[in-house]
């Protein structure tokens, strides 16, 4: 009994992909923090919120895309898919998580943040989820979803949504999230253009592709040196840190201009470039403790 309630324990995190969804929540803990710094209640339950929303998301993603999952084998083996779990069981647990984690943020934050986080969900479920299914470039507008999170938790912590620092940060996580989703399409392209979704390997060479990654990438780290010219980094010891890894990164991914093709480690790429941002993220929580 206790094993089969371990199993079932692990079905459902799967399904919510709760180890892409808890650094969604980091940013939204950070973008609480960077407002308020201090550890309170509030800033703990916003971020269980934001994360419970992001978990939402992901599931009623998993039931929309569950035909197309099953036709690619980077994702058939997911519950719906795999018929691990029921489409019934699937969606009650959308629509706990969703109510849960949306009354959260508006009891411990405000109606403000609340509705942003709403808002992403749309985008990402209604916007983005089916645009792809139209357009290889879907992944553009689509990154409007990674950059929300922190805006929920700033204005939960009484933020002004058009300030310059969030602006930034937020502006930080929408260009970063392209070169991630790009690196995917150079290793799994031939996957989804069998499931019918538009691949961008169909519409670029793969040279064009990597010459593309590579300048969001550029493009990304000066984004993040920006949180230090417009000193929203203030630490002299976490922009050195910076600096470092916002150097390391373009060095990791030079074969990708060069257009060495058998010395490029995708793998690799795709870990750093997802490190880096989570980086950055820890970077200006720290900075705002020791300042």
């Amino acid at each position: 009994m206790r094993n089969n309630f371990k199993e079932r324990v692990k079905i459902y995190l799967e399904l919510s992909k709760i180890r892409i969804m808890l650094p969604v929540s980091l940013t939204g803990f950070c973008g609480y923090f960077i407002f308020d710094p201090g550890f309170s209640v509030a800033i703990i339950m916003v971020s269980l919120g934001i994360l419970l929303q992001a978990m939402s998301a992901s599931i009623l993603n998993q039931l929309q895309e569950v035909s197309l999952d099953y036709k690619m084998n980077r994702t058939h083996n997911r519950p719906l898919p795999a018929q691990k779990i029921s489409k019934t069981n699937a969606a009650v647990s959308f629509i706990i998580t969703l109510i849960t984690g949306t009354g959260l943020i508006y009891l411990f934050g405000n109606t403000a943040s609340a509705l942003i986080g709403l808002f992403t969900i749309l985008w990402y479920n209604g916007v983005y989820t089916y645009s792809k299914r139209i357009s290889a470039f879907a992944v553009v507008p689509g990154s409007l979803t990674g950059a929300l999170p922190p805006f929920i938790g700033w204005v939960a912590a009484g933020g002004d949504i058009m300030d310059r620092t969030i602006v930034f940060v937020g502006f930080l996580l929408f260009i970063g999230q392209v070169p991630h989703f790009w690196l995917l399409i150079l290793k799994y392209g031939e996957e989804y253009e069998k499931a019918g979704i538009p691949s961008l390997t169909k519409v670029l060479s793969r040279p064009q592709i990597n010459r593309l990654t590579f300048t969001w990438v550029v493009v990304s780290v000066i984004s993040a040196l920006f949180l230090c010219f417009f000193e929203i980094i203030h630490s002299r010891i976490i922009i050195g840190l910076l600096l470092i890894a916002s150097f390391y990164l373009v060095w990791l991914f030079k074969d990708m201009i060069l257009l060495i093709e058998n010395k490029i480690n995708f793998r690799r790429n795709f870990i750093f470039l997802n490190s880096y941002f989570l980086l950055v993220i820890i970077f200006l929580i720290v900075d705002k403790m020791i300042i």
